[in-house]
């Protein structure tokens, strides 16, 4: 990030100018947060300071904060507290609050469309239990750039493989326009006094629907991007049993009275804590059979809950329309599943395999 500010900083130098307007006059905006309270909008800009934190060379962060009837009042609100012109070039996250995917997500996306300031490459994410201005003042000496660290949270693969999506706004905002597909936001809280990523937010189009769990995030993200990592316990002698998902493919096909789902997943063994015979092959029958059933109940219960929500975010409509050339009018909503598992376990190089239907 220091490069790329730096990047920006000798731009100016160089030339003397950015659009004629000198660096001291410029507010680097790092994060936006957007509310709705009492009928007004809430704006909060999180500005990179020129200062830097205590004994490093990082940059910190002010929070400042613009209100109005309507949302662009908000924006010159908060810009006429900076004294500066607002600069949105390295903006990467904007963070909503549940009042405002409650009915005004819809303004948002229209504003942001006609600001030709604000570019359409940043993250979205939903502030859970809090709010957008709660969030980016929450710095530390550690973080001191809140926007910063909630971007190295969704970025960093090692732990975020349950995240529903790391699409940026550009692509969210495609799937919003095309009513063809409708989507999953990820959340940031505030828990035990730190920044987390927290559970996923449902849209039905424009419109908040539903909150996923942990779990269901993890298996949207699975069909939906073959992503791995994703863990299932099962307990066997009181004592769990843990494997992890390190490969996927799913392939999903819609007709007009059924959803097939057909995944090929390799799995390796994280826990052990049953004690169970690992070198007996009846053990993997037993292991491969019992987690086939548990994955392919998993996957059916979660298409039950969008069914039950009519939230397409598997993109089954528009799976139908391209294989028949044809809408198929919602039959998604009440169609049949069957899911099909080929289950591959992995222990130290010894692989069993079962096809579960």
């Amino acid at each position: 990030m220091k490069k790329i500010i730096l990047f920006f900083i000798s731009i100016i130098l160089i030339t003397g100018c950015y659009d004629n307007v000198e660096l001291n006059k410029l507010s680097i905006i790092a994060g936006l947060g957007i509310d709705y309270i009492d009928n007004n909008y809430l704006i909060t800009y999180e500005v990179y300071n020129s200062n830097k934190s205590d004994n490093t060379s990082d940059l910190i962060s002010d929070t400042i904060t613009g209100t109005g009837e309507t949302i662009s009042e908000a924006f010159k609100d908060a810009n006429n507290k900076t004294n500066k012109k607002d600069f949105f070039s390295h903006l990467k996250l904007v963070i909503l609050s549940e009042s405002l995917i409650n009915g005004h997500f819809n303004d948002i996306t229209d504003y942001i469309i006609r600001d030709t300031d604000i570019r359409d490459e940043f993250y979205l994410v939903v502030a859970n239990n809090t709010s957008p201005n709660e969030i980016l003042k929450h710095t530390s000496k550690k973080h001191p750039v809140a926007s910063e660290y909630i971007i190295k949270l969704i970025s960093n693969n090692k732990y975020s493989n349950s995240l529903p999506t790391k699409e940026i706004y550009q692509i969210i905002l495609s799937k919003l326009a095309s009513n063809k597909t409708d989507i999953v936001l990820n959340s940031i809280s505030i828990i035990d006094n730190h920044l987390s990523l927290s559970n996923s937010y449902l849209f039905k189009g424009y419109n908040y629907n539903n909150i996923l769990s942990l779990k269901d995030s993890s298996l949207y993200t699975l069909l939906n991007s073959n992503t791995t990592g994703l863990e299932f316990k099962k307990d066997y002698n009181n004592k769990s049993f843990i494997i992890s998902i390190s490969n996927a493919k799913n392939n999903i096909k819609v007709d007009n009275d059924v959803i097939s789902i057909n995944s090929k997943l390799e799995a390796k063994i994280l826990e052990n804590n049953s004690e169970l015979n690992l070198k007996d092959t009846n053990t993997y029958n037993l292991l491969n059979n019992d987690f086939s059933d548990l994955i392919k109940n998993d996957i059916i219960n979660f298409i039950k809950l969008l069914q039950n929500n009519k939230t397409d975010v598997l993109g089954f409509q528009d799976n139908y329309y391209k294989a028949n050339n044809k809408d198929n009018n919602k039959l998604w909503e009440t169609a049949n599943i069957n899911v099909n598992i080929d289950l591959k376990i992995n222990y130290k190089g010894f692989i069993y395999e079962v096809n579960y239907e």
